[in-house]
């Protein structure tokens, strides 16, 4: 089916799951966590058609990447899928945080002077200072809120700025996951997993899993199981002509 984020290059033997990802899988957006990784990504899974690879820098990272960053930004005129990129709020990435701001700024400033990009975006304790930069500068290009992990507010605000929400299994497993997700437009929502950081019973979850999100979905929206499925699958066809 249809995964929205996941670290493919990342589980244990990536090209042991290509089969079955062939198999399987719609569509998978494999997104990467630093330049180089998604300069040697993209070289294992340019032939899979059903493999777009994003690239990124992911703001837990930032420190120790640093050097890439001058790479990130050159090549995004040639990749139509960013992420993952964004901020992260967290105490532990305090001491980069000023430079996280100041890189995402520059990523959407950039997707936008190529006409615009699709973004998966991280977001964790800076959902606000995530939303004012794609509220001053987006214009042409599409933001996912990868695991959105906001208030009730912030959704709302996510919602009036056009932001689109990737959401995996893990997400919906507790009750603060679902009342967010009650709050999205279901035509903005697309299936994640996340993996392999998200586990299915101590194993981490496939991306051929994430479409496992439409049995709580047809619970949030009163819809049954079909409809959901075909929803999703509308949601990502739409998604995908949004950039050309």
């Amino acid at each position: 089916m249809i995964d929205m984020h996941c670290h493919l290059d990342l589980y244990k033997d990536p090209i042991a799951l290509l089969p079955e990802v062939q198999k399987r899988c719609k569509y998978v957006l494999a997104v990467t966590t630093s330049p180089r990784a998604w300069q040697k990504t993209k070289k294992v899974f340019s032939e899979i058609d059903c493999v777009q690879v994003a690239l990124g820098l992911h703001p837990e990272i930032l420190s120790q990447k640093s050097n890439e960053i001058d790479m990130l930004l050159s090549n995004i005129q040639y990749c139509n899928y960013i992420g993952e990129v964004g901020i992260d709020g967290s105490e532990q990435y305090k001491s980069s945080f000023l430079a996280q701001k100041d890189l995402f700024r520059e990523v959407v400033l950039t997707t936008e002077k190529c006409g615009g990009r699709i973004i998966s975006i991280h977001s964790r304790n800076a959902v606000n200072d995530v939303l004012d930069i794609i509220e001053s500068n987006v214009v042409n290009s599409i933001p996912i809120l990868h695991w959105f992990s906001g208030n009730m507010q912030e959704v709302e605000r996510a919602n009036t700025l056009g932001c689109w929400f990737s959401i995996s299994p893990a997400m919906l497993s507790g009750k603060k996951g679902k009342n967010l997700v009650s709050k999205m437009p279901l035509s903005k929502i697309l299936p994640e997993t996340d993996a392999p950081f998200t586990e299915k019973r101590g194993v981490p979850y496939m991306p051929w899993q994430a479409i496992e999100i439409a049995d709580t979905l047809k619970d949030i929206f009163h819809l049954d199981l079909e409809q959901i499925k075909s929803q999703l699958i509308s949601n990502a066809s739409e998604l995908k002509k949004g950039i050309k």
